[in-house]
């Protein structure tokens, strides 16, 4: 028969357990929206990142 700590306990792992869970799909949605936020600047043509160079450029030395 289960004690009355022991059920406490139980919930509480339970609870934790969840909670991670939520986190660990937070950072996977992250990590998903990080990748595609990369893969949309590395299909920018190679003019296009040459003059976003040249424009960081220019504030640099403004």
């Amino acid at each position: 028969m289960k004690t009355l700590n022991s059920i406490a306990i139980e919930y509480l792992l339970r609870n934790d357990s969840q909670r991670n869970s939520d986190i660990s799909e937070q950072i996977a949605k992250e990590v998903t929206r990080l990748n595609e936020e990369q893969s949309a600047k590395h299909q920018k043509s190679l003019l296009f990142q040459m003059y976003e160079l040249e424009e960081e450029a220019e504030e640099l030395f403004a």
